[in-house]
Protein backbone atom coordinates (compact mmCIF):
# COMPACT_ATOMS: atom_id res chain seq x y z
CA UNK A 1 0.00 0.00 0.00
CA UNK A 2 1.44 2.95 -1.02
CA UNK A 3 -0.20 5.15 1.21
CA UNK A 4 1.73 3.18 3.81
CA UNK A 5 5.11 3.05 2.20
CA UNK A 6 5.20 7.16 1.95
CA UNK A 7 4.31 7.24 6.08
CA UNK A 8 7.18 4.97 6.17
CA UNK A 9 9.75 6.60 4.23
CA UNK A 10 8.79 10.61 6.17
CA UNK A 11 9.22 8.67 9.18
CA UNK A 12 12.61 7.35 8.07
CA UNK A 13 13.58 10.49 7.00
CA UNK A 14 13.47 12.03 11.11
CA UNK A 15 14.69 9.08 12.50
CA UNK A 16 11.41 7.26 13.50
CA UNK A 17 10.00 3.91 12.11
CA UNK A 18 6.52 2.76 11.83
CA UNK A 19 6.94 1.59 15.67
CA UNK A 20 6.53 4.92 16.48
CA UNK A 21 2.75 5.56 14.78
CA UNK A 22 0.27 5.48 17.78
CA UNK A 23 -3.03 6.67 15.58
CA UNK A 24 -3.88 6.87 12.12
CA UNK A 25 -6.78 7.99 10.35
CA UNK A 26 -8.30 6.37 7.32
CA UNK A 27 -10.26 8.25 4.93
CA UNK A 28 -11.59 6.26 1.99
CA UNK A 29 -13.90 7.02 -0.97
CA UNK A 30 -17.23 5.08 -1.10
CA UNK A 31 -15.92 2.99 1.59
CA UNK A 32 -16.89 -0.65 1.73
CA UNK A 33 -15.94 -2.63 4.62
CA UNK A 34 -16.37 -6.06 2.51
CA UNK A 35 -14.21 -5.46 -0.10
CA UNK A 36 -11.85 -2.51 0.58
CA UNK A 37 -11.68 -2.70 4.08
CA UNK A 38 -10.34 -6.41 3.90
CA UNK A 39 -7.65 -5.04 1.86
CA UNK A 40 -6.83 -1.81 3.79
CA UNK A 41 -6.71 -4.54 7.13
CA UNK A 42 -4.00 -6.65 5.42
CA UNK A 43 -2.04 -3.96 4.66
CA UNK A 44 -1.83 -2.45 8.12
CA UNK A 45 -0.95 -6.22 9.19
CA UNK A 46 1.51 -6.26 7.13
CA UNK A 47 3.15 -2.93 8.57
CA UNK A 48 2.10 -3.12 11.70
CA UNK A 49 3.18 -6.68 12.85
CA UNK A 50 2.57 -8.04 16.33
CA UNK A 51 -0.33 -7.79 19.28
CA UNK A 52 -0.74 -3.96 19.44
CA UNK A 53 -1.19 -1.97 16.01
CA UNK A 54 -1.97 2.41 16.20
CA UNK A 55 -5.60 3.21 17.08
CA UNK A 56 -6.90 3.01 13.98
CA UNK A 57 -9.98 5.32 12.58
CA UNK A 58 -11.68 4.38 9.34
CA UNK A 59 -13.68 7.34 7.80
CA UNK A 60 -15.56 7.06 4.74
CA UNK A 61 -15.97 9.84 2.42
CA UNK A 62 -17.43 11.19 -1.24
CA UNK A 63 -14.29 12.74 -2.49
CA UNK A 64 -10.82 13.54 -1.50
CA UNK A 65 -8.53 16.64 -2.62
CA UNK A 66 -7.12 15.10 -5.49
CA UNK A 67 -9.96 13.37 -7.15
CA UNK A 68 -8.44 10.25 -8.51
CA UNK A 69 -7.49 9.44 -5.18
CA UNK A 70 -9.39 6.70 -3.14
CA UNK A 71 -7.91 6.78 0.01
CA UNK A 72 -5.86 8.72 2.34
CA UNK A 73 -4.13 7.90 5.37
CA UNK A 74 -3.61 10.44 8.20
CA UNK A 75 -0.62 9.48 11.16
CA UNK A 76 0.03 10.61 14.17
CA UNK A 77 3.49 9.24 15.54
CA UNK A 78 5.47 10.12 18.60
CA UNK A 79 9.89 10.27 18.55
CA UNK A 80 11.75 10.21 21.37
Amino acid sequence: MQCLKNIQIALEAVGGSLKDVVSLRIYMVRYDPDTEGRAIADGLKEFFPGDFPPATTWIGVSSLAVKDFWSEIEAIAVLE
